[in-house]
């Protein structure tokens, strides 16, 4: 049993050669100046004896020291020099490019880098030297618009930074004034917090966002969302939008909007709508139009269509009923047309040659001192007064024996028929009866 400890160290300085410890504990393989021959031929790599690290923080998660470091260590075996241990490693300046056929050379050409030679091991971006040469160059051209201009003003020995072989950086600056955190992943992604609180998060690949449970969004200030390609929302529960201000939504293309159930829309100012041009269908039910006042419908250049394909057509009025136009107007029908009134039914026309053509085999009878068209015949009408006088008898043998029928074809109004046609009474008068 010992009794006296390690009294006889072999203390040592080194490159490191090798860091790929097939045990994975961070152990190195270290060329040690004045215990190792300086060739590879001799002493093999692959020979040298596996240096432990010392971790004087009391953190497993270090990162070992890169091929081409200098380390500085002991033996604990003294001149047998089998079992090393490391102290730490010792900062220095590259004064020589790799090669990895010599001794205090790594097993490959990739470090200390060529970029590095006469640079000392501490990062550019901590000295705050050539930034040009690092990120910082790249970061400036692909700058995006609104992405503002990089923060960095490091200055020794403010900036702590953590590179990877690969080049990843982590960056926590404490220069005066330009205080900023820096994260960056080598194709360019990263995130960057400066001296005023501003971040800025670019990612130049995906971008993917999980959230488990609930998420809040508040942005106090304004907010500019930019899309360049097509977007996709899915909601899949209900969706609620409150705007306390102005809304305003501009569609370069077409929009379309489908929903599965009711639109409900309510403003308590105009609504209005216009369009080169509208289409409006409701082709299970029924469309309603309602307003408190005034329904104006006008059409600038074209006309004015009413189809009802397999009903009729509704109009209602509480007072009067007007039909104006500056041209003629037309009623065509297949069937009859009925004309009901409890009052008068008065047809007025200025002009000289006023005509009224029916083309019909039944009874006409209409009030004195006009002219009437029966079937392409001028039938004249005169006045008690001394003009030429005709008995409805006189125009019934022009016309045939009337026809015992009901008057309108079998429409009701109102649940209530109109009467059937039959001769008058005669009343002695040798004018035309009115007729019913």
């Amino acid at each position: 049993m010992a009794e006296n400890g390690f009294r006889n160290l072999l203390w040592f300085m080194g490159v490191v050669e090798d860091r790929r410890d097939p045990r994975k504990m961070g152990r190195l393989r270290v060329r040690c100046f004045d215990i190792h021959p300086d060739s590879k031929e001799d002493v093999p790599t692959d020979t040298l004896p596996w240096a432990i690290p010392v971790i004087g923080s009391y953190d497993f998660n270090y990162k070992p020291p890169i091929e081409g470091s200098w380390v500085f260590g002991f033996f604990l075996d003294g001149d047998d020099a089998q079992h090393p241990m490391l102290l730490g490693v010792m900062p220095g300046m590259p004064t020589t490019f790799p090669n990895s056929t010599q001794g205090f050379n790594g097993k490959s050409d990739i470090y200390p880098k060529p970029d590095d030679a006469y640079n000392p091991d501490v990062n550019r971006l901590a000295r705050g030297e050539e930034p040009g040469e690092t990120h910082l160059a790249v970061q400036h051209v692909t700058q995006e618009g609104i992405e503002p201009k990089p923060p960095y003003n490091a200055q020794y020995p403010y900036n702590k930074v953590q590179e990877t072989e690969s080049g990843h950086v982590f960056e926590m600056d404490d220069s005066p004034a330009s205080e900023r955190i820096n994260i960056r992943h080598r194709k360019g992604t990263y995130l960057e917090v400066g001296p005023t609180g501003t971040q800025t998060n670019k990612i130049v690949g995906d971008g993917v966002t999980i959230v488990e449970r609930n998420g809040k969004v508040l942005i106090k200030g304004a907010s500019d969302v930019t899309i360049r390609g097509t977007s996709n929302i899915k909601v899949e529960s209900d969706c609620n939008l409150t705007v306390d201000g102005t809304m305003t939504t501009n569609v370069h293309g077409d929009y379309r909007l489908n929903v599965g159930g009711g639109i409900y829309m309510n403003s308590g100012d105009i609504f209005s709508q216009k369009s080169s041009s509208i289409r409006q269908e409701a082709y299970l039910d029924s469309y309603n139009l309602f307003t408190r006042q005034h329904i104006v419908s006008q059409s600038e250049v074209g006309n004015i269509h009413i189809y009802a394909n397999t009903g009729f057509i509704s109009a209602y009025a509480n007072t009067d009923v007007r039909i104006e136009n500056g041209g003629n107007t037309y009623f065509n029908t297949a069937g009859k047309t009925n004309i009901k009134a409890t009052g008068d039914i008065a047809i007025e026309s200025s002009g000289e040659n006023a005509k009224i053509d029916l083309n019909t085999s039944g009874a006409v009878e209409v009030d004195p001192g006009y002219q009437v068209y029966v079937r392409g015949t001028l039938t004249d009408f005169t006045s008690p007064s001394g003009k030429a006088q005709h008995s409805k008898d006189t125009i019934r043998t022009n016309l045939g024996k009337p026809i015992d029928r009901k008057f309108p074809f079998e429409t009701v109004y109102d649940e209530v028929s109109y009467p059937s046609i039959i001769d008058p009474p005669d009343t002695g008068h040798s004018d035309v009866d009115e007729g019913a």
